[in-house]
């Protein structure tokens, strides 16, 4: 074995902290609660439930590893300089085999009744990507601020973050009922009915969409609405529809994006603050 290669080997063991397997299986646990909480929390208080979920995983374990469980945090604590960039690849591949744990899990449950479809992957609609990226960037903002007070105990953090991501779910819901109105006023007005019985998406895609992400492993297992639920207000949808996965470019591109932007905007403003000072 060289001395180049060696050198190397320590090199990367120097970057990677002694408890990495610690911040794999915590981001991985931490991860799959959230999203379970994501998935079976009511429409009206989700953002509530959510919000509530995330105070108690960071508090759990955020001593291990930050308790990220969101791979647009990841990014946006990266873009700020305060993870190293070869821990980045462990945490996403843990936020994500979280996510997959929980869809496995409720797939298991429901006897397959939950099997995804990633057609809709692909799919790009600026209107989606404008609200997960401001949702994202007002969630980050305020992780950002909780984790820069270090006056503030542990709990005061957990509860300070859970509040941001609630804050943020509000914001990105309000955003996106008004787009969801434009875009249905717009049908009536132009008096446009779905295009066809046999058309497998007969709306614009904003109609299925319910609310924001925020987080692109959550997103894996969050699914958009079906026909029967726009149709009819259901909460279920009819047997044999397709349950199209959140999945998707706008919203990974949006997420990192407002993470990078919420993060490093409030660097922004507390450097300026502090030369003001």
């Amino acid at each position: 074995e060289s001395a180049a290669t060696k050198s190397k080997r320590a090199k990367l063991g120097s970057t990677l902290p002694s408890n990495l397997i610690n911040i794999v299986i915590a981001e991985i646990i931490g991860t799959f609660i959230l999203t379970l909480t994501a998935l079976f929390a009511s429409d009206v208080l989700s953002s509530m439930y959510v919000g509530f979920a995330l105070m108690l995983i960071v508090t759990a374990i955020g001593g291990i590893s930050g308790a990220h469980v969101n791979p647009a945090v990841t990014f946006g604590l990266w873009s700020m300089r305060k993870l190293k960039t070869a821990l980045v690849p462990f945490y996403w591949g843990a936020q994500f085999l979280g996510a997959m744990a929980a869809v496995v899990l409720i797939g298991s449950i429901t006897n397959n009744g939950f099997a995804l479809s990633f057609n809709q992957f692909t799919a790009f609609s600026w209107s989606v990507f404008a609200v997960e990226l401001i949702g994202v960037a007002v969630f980050m903002f305020g992780v950002a601020a909780a984790l820069n007070r270090k006056e503030i105990s542990t709990t005061g953090k957990a509860f300070g973050i859970g509040l941001a991501l609630m804050i943020g779910l509000v914001v990105s819901g309000s955003i996106t009922s008004f787009v969801r109105a434009s875009v249905i006023a717009k049908i009536q007005d132009n008096q446009v009915t779905a295009q066809s019985e046999n058309s497998e998406r007969p709306y614009p895609r904003e109609i299925y969409i319910s609310g924001a992400t925020l987080n692109p492993a959550v997103a894996l297992a969050v699914t958009e609405k079906t026909d029967t639920q726009v149709r009819s207000n259901s909460p279920f949808p009819a047997k044999n529809e397709k349950n199209y996965s959140r999945f998707s470019l706008e919203v990974i591109v949006a997420t990192l994006i407002g993470a990078a932007l919420g993060g490093n905007l409030f660097l922004l403003i507390n450097y300026r603050n502090k030369e003001e000072e």
